[in-house]
């Protein structure tokens, strides 16, 4: 048996630092046996890591930069149904996400993850052929969601929203040429 690690000075215990990640990744490294290793901190691996570790499962979490690492430029923090995929036409991948949005949102972190409604302001800068467009891509997202299983309560269908619906919703907004909203 090998001599414990002194403790951490007080300061480095519970705060993010260089120190901090170089010494518990020497301690994950031929350590002892974890319960879970989760191999990526993006949204799935650190809901993943988050969900074991309040389970009372040991874990180690791994990932080639730190857990912020571009969350500002690359995060929207939004747990997603794959629009993004279907637009690429990855339609396995697409579901998939779907998928596990519906589970997060129904089973493993209700409390974490809800419907978050957002306004597409038809404005004259929104051609209808743009808005018939991003239509098409709103009605495809809830065809995932409808693929997903996930309940219609959980997650309501998209819809059309009158001009003075939008600006209800979006008081900022310039009236001139509003036509509605997604």
């Amino acid at each position: 048996m090998s001599p414990a690690a002194p403790p951490a000075p007080r300061s480095c215990r519970s705060s993010l630092s260089a120190a901090r990640r170089t010494r518990d990744l020497a301690a994950a490294v031929g350590g002892p046996v974890v319960d879970v290793l989760v191999v990526g901190l993006g949204a799935t691996g650190a809901g993943a890591a988050l969900d074991a570790a309040a389970r009372g499962l040991d874990v180690v979490a791994v990932d080639a930069h730190d857990l912020a690492f571009g969350t500002s430029r690359w995060s929207s923090k939004l747990v997603h149904g794959g629009l993004r995929y279907l637009a690429s036409a990855q339609f396995d991948v697409a579901h998939e996400s779907a998928v596990e949005r519906g589970v997060l949102m129904e089973r493993t972190a209700p409390h974490l993850v809800r419907a978050q409604p957002f306004v597409l302001p038809l404005t004259p800068l929104v051609s209808r052929g743009q808005a018939a467009l991003a239509w098409a891509g709103f009605r495809a997202g809830d065809a995932l969601r409808l693929a997903a299983r996930t309940a219609r309560a959980t997650l309501p269908a998209p819809r059309r929203l009158s001009a003075v619906q939008t600006r209800r919703l979006a008081p900022a907004l310039r009236p001139a040429g509003m036509r509605g909203g997604l």
